[in-house]
């Protein structure tokens, strides 16, 4: 499998401007947290969505990107991805004992959860289970948070669990608004997500 990501381009998710935090006052800090929250609360009822869109990871030296669909059920998904010039593709699929990853040949690995096997079998560090949060644009529950909001109030910078995650731009005809794009960083490895369409039951 590791082979083949040499082999992917390095996507570019476009060098667009990110809404930039800015010195907020209490009482700003405070109507953005208040509004997180009621995202939050709103959210946490989606336990069933599904994602489209492009995704890129690096981690400093090796990278990888392509088309992915996000499948979510609960507290399982399914992750398919599809490198662009290789056209090799692999399914994730967590729950909440095990994970396994389906080569495009056939071949079948299987580890506790999803960190561990993508980190093992891909050497991508991806973090999978706050991922399901972040790219939301909420917060993984169970950990500190620090979060930085944009003037209108919506969510701008979220760290966590030792990574950063800025937020673009969101889509908001949706129910409920949900991030376009998001760039998250934990040192040199790197993971950028593009929205192209969200589903909800």
């Amino acid at each position: 499998m590791r082979a083949f990501i040499c082999f992917c381009l390095a996507l570019t998710l476009g060098a667009c401007a990110t809404r930039a935090p800015r010195s907020m006052s209490a009482a700003d800090s405070a109507r953005g947290l208040a509004l997180l929250e009621q995202r939050e609360q709103q959210l946490a009822t989606y336990t069933v969505f599904r994602l489209t869109g492009r995704i890129a990871i690096s981690d400093g030296k090796d990278s990888g990107s392509g088309s992915f669909d996000w499948d979510q059920r609960g507290s399982g998904y399914t992750l398919n991805f599809t490198a662009p010039v290789t056209a090799q593709n692999w399914r994730l699929e967590s729950a909440p004992a095990q994970a396994q990853l389906i080569e495009s040949n056939g071949a079948v690995r299987v580890a506790a959860n999803a960190d561990e096997l993508l980190e093992r079998e891909l050497h991508w560090r991806l973090p999978a289970a706050a991922l399901r949060y972040w790219v939301l644009g909420t917060r993984a529950p169970g950990s500190d948070s620090q979060t930085e909001f944009a003037e209108n109030g919506e969510l701008a910078v979220l760290r966590q669990n030792g990574w950063e995650i800025r937020y673009p731009a969101f889509d908001r005809t949706q129910t409920a608004v949900v991030p376009k794009k998001l760039f998250a960083r934990s040192g040199d490895h790197q993971v950028r997500i593009s929205v192209r369409k969200w589903s909800f039951p």
